[in-house]
């Protein structure tokens, strides 16, 4: 089967960030035998690769090219604020995406959208011209977006045409829904995690440190803010917790400076993107992972939380905040600890529970580790994609 698929984010080498997610799923359908194509827009470096078997195209969407704004790594929602001519740019966008999907996936078995605001144009013209089916993955942010910009009408348009919508959470199906889209167009499949690299290891602990990680892009929705400032509380209790946080993103000079402000440069590190070998390691020798997600000033919010399949597939116990699709994978004191939103004083608790009690932290580590193994892996999360291509 050849599989074209459109996205506005897409990793330019193998430990890139920037829409990680969506490469690993169509790395895994690569390997099942299928040819795999996929067009985003130009992003900085590369044009024109092969990434783990994956053929990956990226189109100029506005000229000079120098000037390209809209879909740079801190994401379209956040880039679009930064001014006319990037809010400009994404007319010129929605143009090249039709033109490069007309010219490049024209003799696909079948589309897969990315993000259907603002990328589903291009498959549509493609099922109307070349009668190619097209199914879209829905992240949640589109959601949002599209209440924000008053583009539901063409949100709905985009599934209605589609032969199958698929979001990533419960939560983010309830959003669609709530917005009008066609429910019974609409199911859930969750992004999933390579269980065979993200796993436990035997690594070197420092035992006189209780390490809390924390991982996402540096932005208003991952609250990362509220865990920062829940550190002096824990630090009251036990001197010897430490906070990482690995990430990079348009927050961080405000994190960096919350830092200084609290006198926390001692015990609160923040660490750009590391390669996934570092990640692999930096999970297994942490005690806790932590992600404290939040309903931003936008109304946006976390569409499932991946790095808390990632922390748990490599036997750490988590604790997520009580928003967006984090609940499906979180099950409150069975897989994890969900905590209120927005509450540092809570967080500071939730995690002093935590560093209390040695045997809860066991159990749910061996809970969380198994549960994402038999639910959560690329390979089964790829197949139930697969199904929906061959019936579309």
């Amino acid at each position: 089967m050849k599989i074209g698929v459109i996205t506005s984010a897409y990793p330019e080498f193998e430990d890139d960030p920037h829409g990680i997610f969506v490469h690993r799923l169509m790395r895994e359908i690569s390997k099942k035998g299928h040819e795999v194509y996929v067009i985003a827009p130009f992003a900085g470096e590369k044009t024109q690769y092969n990434l783990e078997g994956v053929n990956v195209e990226r189109f100029n969407y506005f000229y000079p090219k120098r000037y390209q704004r809209l879909a740079g790594r801190a994401g379209m929602i956040d880039n679009v604020k930064e001014g006319t001519l990037v809010k400009f740019q994404v007319l010129t966008f929605l143009f090249y995406n039709i033109i490069y999907s007309l010219r490049k996936l024209n003799n696909m078995d079948i589309i897969h959208v990315q993000w259907p605001i603002p990328n589903g144009l291009g498959a549509l013209f493609l099922k109307k011209l070349y009668g190619i089916p097209y199914i879209n993955t829905i992240h949640g942010e589109e959601v949002h977006l599209s209440k924000h910009y008053h583009l539901l009408f063409a949100l709905r348009w985009l599934v209605n045409n589609s032969s199958k919508t698929i979001t990533n959470s419960t939560a983010t199906r309830k959003f669609s829904i709530d917005a009008g889209l066609d429910g019974e167009k609409i199911d859930v499949i969750s992004f999933g995690v390579d269980t065979e690299f993200f796993r436990p290891l035997d690594v070197y602990k420092d035992e006189k440190i209780f390490q809390i990680l924390s991982v996402g892009y540096l932005i208003e929705r991952k609250g990362f803010e509220y865990l920062i400032r829940a550190m002096p509380h824990i630090l009251k209790e036990y001197k010897n917790v430490r906070l990482k946080i690995i990430g990079s993103g348009p927050l961080e000079s405000k994190l960096k400076s919350l830092i200084q402000e609290l006198d926390l440069q001692e015990q609160v590190e923040i660490i750009k993107n590391v390669s996934d070998e570092e990640l692999l390691t930096t999970y297994n020798s942490a005690d806790l992972f932590v992600l404290p997600s939040i309903v931003d000033s936008q109304g946006n919010t976390e569409g499932l939380g991946v790095v808390l399949l990632e922390a748990m597939a490599c036997g750490l116990p988590v604790i997520g905040s009580e928003v967006g699709g984090i609940s499906d994978i979180v099950k409150n004191n069975e897989t994890g600890i969900l905590m209120q939103q927005k509450n540092s004083l809570l967080i500071a608790k939730t995690i002093l529970k935590l560093i209390d009690n040695t045997n809860l932290r066991k159990e749910l580590s061996i809970r969380g580790c198994q549960m994402v193994r038999e639910k959560y892996s690329w390979y089964n999360v790829s197949k139930s994609y697969i199904e929906f291509y061959k019936i579309s």
